[in-house]
């Protein structure tokens, strides 16, 4: 590829030509360039991280007023940095992504209580706010994570 470099062989389509050579060779081997496996375990950490911030938050609010702790599904919310990293992983990588998300969702179960459907209308509104899917794109992917009726 070197000598194709070279001024007199440069030209417009030569170096179209290999921008697509390169862009799929670095898609083919994504998996190797970004560790996907350790990315979504950091978004979740993130996620996670935030939720934790805002229900602390919040419970300390509610139980000054009525001794409830229970988070509702507002209760957590994400920083937008957060919320733009959660739209571009699940933007980048899908497949990969589901099983982040599902893993968010039993961590807010197992430590919250908060329902799988609860956890979802968060992510759901954060990304509404803060991501770059579209309308479209969201309702389509959130509606495919649904849980089924018998699941929290």
């Amino acid at each position: 590829m070197r000598k194709r470099w070279v001024l007199r062989h440069r030209t417009k389509e030569s170096v179209t030509r290999i921008a697509g050579e390169l862009a799929w060779s670095v898609g083919a081997g994504l998996d190797q360039i970004v560790p996907t496996e350790h990315l979504g375990r950091t978004v979740r950490a993130a996620v996670l991280h935030d939720f934790a911030e805002t229900v602390e938050m919040f419970a300390d609010d509610e139980n000054r007023r009525d001794g409830a702790a229970s988070p509702a599904w507002w209760h957590l919310t994400l920083t937008p940095s957060v919320a733009k990293t959660l739209d571009w992983y699940i933007r980048c990588f899908s497949g990969e992504e589901c099983a982040t998300i599902g893993e968010i969702q039993r961590e807010a179960r197992k430590t919250w209580g908060v329902s799988a459907a609860d956890t979802l209308s968060a992510l759901r509104s954060a990304l509404d706010l803060d991501g770059e899917l579209t309308k479209k794109q969201r309702e389509t992917y959130f509606a495919l994570l649904e849980p089924h009726e018998d699941t929290d």
